[in-house]
């Protein structure tokens, strides 16, 4: 994050020796949100807004899957995992922009199981794995 962002905050940490699809490796690891993204969110789901702030942490910090399509922005990696009370699926999607040395959350929203099984079907979610 940009000290020159006042209305950003920290949104979660992705753990240091998580493996990050394509060339994001060296992508900063604090993600920030901004206001601007959390109205965002209030928008598109408002009857979820709560629970996305909520958990957006905890599924940056622990993610269950991890989502990644070169071939529409090779920036952005979605993180998944189920969450709250009941469980839910929660997708947090970050764009990294690695020579600033900026990760942000662009948008955040549960998703269905059957979401995540076309997206491991067609290859463009994984299983999120740490390295060595």
């Amino acid at each position: 994050m940009q000290s020159d962002a006042p209305t950003a905050r920290v949104a979660g940490i992705i753990p240091a020796d998580l493996e990050l699809p394509g060339d994001l490796a060296r992508a900063r690891r604090v993600v920030g949100v901004t206001d601007e993204r959390l109205v965002h969110i209030g928008e598109r789901r408002p009857t979820w807004q709560e629970f996305c702030l909520a958990h957006m942490a905890e599924v940056l910090g622990a993610p269950t899957y991890l989502g990644y399509r070169s071939d529409r922005d090779p920036r952005r990696v979605e993180f998944v995992a189920e969450v709250g009370a009941p469980k839910t699926w929660l997708l947090v999607a970050v764009k990294s922009l690695v020579s600033r040395q900026e990760a942000w959350v662009s948008t955040a929203h549960p998703v269905k199981p059957r979401y995540l099984t076309r997206r491991l079907a067609t290859g463009t979610m994984r299983r999120a794995q740490c390295g060595p």
